[in-house]
């Protein structure tokens, strides 16, 4: 009787097999539907009970309007996952997930959930879309700079079925070595001897105990061209061997300094302006010289439509000097409205006072140089609030050259440029700041 119990008792369930997943997706951010960008993931799944397990993933997404490193968004998560048998090949896969999202250098807490279609191809590797919704929540208790998107995708999995398939055989490969055969040290060609090892023989060479180096003298080979001042101006071709010619050498004498009374670059005999620099509206009719300008808005008086009223350059005549969404206020570009973001993402609402500013921009003279300066007070860690700052004025410099921005001296940063101090301005504490220089 015992042997038919047990000839009776059922046979173990099969282990159902491990999943791993990856993963490509087009997302779009929410309610912005017009903002594409990628996503690729890699996700495991290991049934528990029937179709019921726990999944764990990773993945990492980027907007294409924002295609930047700074954008990018890297999430790990873990959750349930629910795949169902629709047919002999196809299942539905639920799962909800939570985890964690990490942008602009900080961590955040992540939600979501997907529903997808698994078609089995071979036993053992499946194929089939993906739709995805994903939250990654903002510092603060406020949900109004959450950042939400959904992604369809097509993802492909590989089961723990295929290690049962046989392994192919493996290829050999034959790698060849090649023997060099170099001089030794202190010979040439011929076997010559070469005391100072700078590949002239001893015979032929003027200054045997002293390398020529990497600067030899252009008129004995084998001795050193030395170079007394350090001006980077050898001693055979320089005219004032002891005195370095510093930033502004003399055109008329090699490696000689050249006076400069206010600094600009232009020698003082090239210029009609010697003690004054031209700052930042050089004329250019008049070397070394600078253009009136009353208002003080970098735009010269000749061309101002508003020369007595501060405003901005702008590309239009009608608007050039004149007030508007921009304006100059010393070394700084002011916002009438500032900027605003969804963690890193620029708010499309701001979207008309970015065209304004790319204006503004486009017209700076080509001298000034422009810092992008990026804030984030709200984020509690202190690595994460810089990267934060710096993420977003990345962000807005790629916005701006994506649409039609093109400018030389233009950098981003999270602190104030040097030499310019400002107090704390409460309206750009969760934006950024514009300021303005001479490189």
């Amino acid at each position: 009787m015992a042997g038919i119990s047990a000839m009776a008792r059922p046979a173990p369930a099969q282990p159902q097999p491990v999943v791993l997943q990856a993963e490509v997706s087009l997302a779009t951010p929410l309610p912005d539907l017009q903002n594409v960008g990628a996503c690729e993931a890699l996700r495991v799944h290991a049934p528990w009970v029937g179709s019921l397990g726990p999944r764990f993933g990773a993945a990492r997404c980027a907007f294409a309007e924002q295609g930047v490193a700074t954008s990018e968004i890297y999430t790990v998560s873990g959750g349930l996952s629910w795949r169902p048998l629709l047919h002999r090949r196809v299942r539905l896969v639920v799962e909800t997930e939570a985890g964690l999202g990490v942008t602009s250098g900080a961590g955040r807490t992540l939600l979501g959930g997907s529903l997808g279609v698994d078609v089995s191809i071979i036993d053992g590797l499946t194929v089939g879309p993906a739709l995805r919704y994903q939250q990654l929540l903002a510092a603060g208790s406020s949900s109004d700079g959450d950042l939400r998107f959904v992604t369809v995708g097509v993802a492909v999995g590989f089961s723990s079925e295929l290690l049962s398939r046989p392994p192919s055989n493996p290829t050999r490969l034959h790698l060849e070595s090649v023997l060099r055969t170099t001089a030794p040290p202190g010979t040439t060609a011929g076997d010559q001897p070469d005391e100072d090892g700078d590949g002239v023989s001893n015979s032929l060479d003027p200054c045997p105990h002293d390398p020529e180096g990497s600067r030899p003298e252009m008129n004995r080979r084998g001795c050193p061209d030395r170079d007394t001042d350090s001006d980077g101006v050898a001693d055979s071709l320089d005219h004032c061997t002891h005195v370095p010619a510093g930033s502004v050498p003399d055109p008329t004498r090699s490696g000689c300094p050249s006076g400069d009374t206010d600094h600009d670059g232009i020698l003082d005999a090239l210029e009609e302006c010697p003690t004054a620099p031209p700052g930042w509206l050089p004329d250019p009719a008049r070397r070394g010289c600078a253009l009136a300008d009353r208002d003080h808005d970098l735009v010269p008086d000749v061309s101002d439509t508003c020369p007595e009223t501060t405003g901005a350059p702008h590309m239009e005549t009608t608007l050039n000097g004149c007030p508007g969404a921009v304006r100059v206020e010393g070394n700084r570009l002011r916002l009438a409205v500032p900027l605003a973001f969804d963690i890193v993402r620029l708010r499309r609402a701001r979207f008309p006072t970015l065209r304004e500013l790319r204006s503004v921009l486009q017209a700076l003279p080509p001298a000034v140089h422009v810092t992008i300066v990026g804030h984030a007070t709200i984020e509690r860690d202190p690595i994460g609030r810089v990267q934060l700052a710096e993420d977003r004025a990345i962000v807005v410099r790629h916005w701006l050259e994506a649409h039609g921005l093109h400018r030389e001296h233009i950098t981003t940063s999270a602190t104030t440029p040097s030499g310019i101090t400002a107090a704390p301005d409460p309206a750009t504490a969760e934006s950024v700041d514009f300021w303005l220089s001479l490189p």
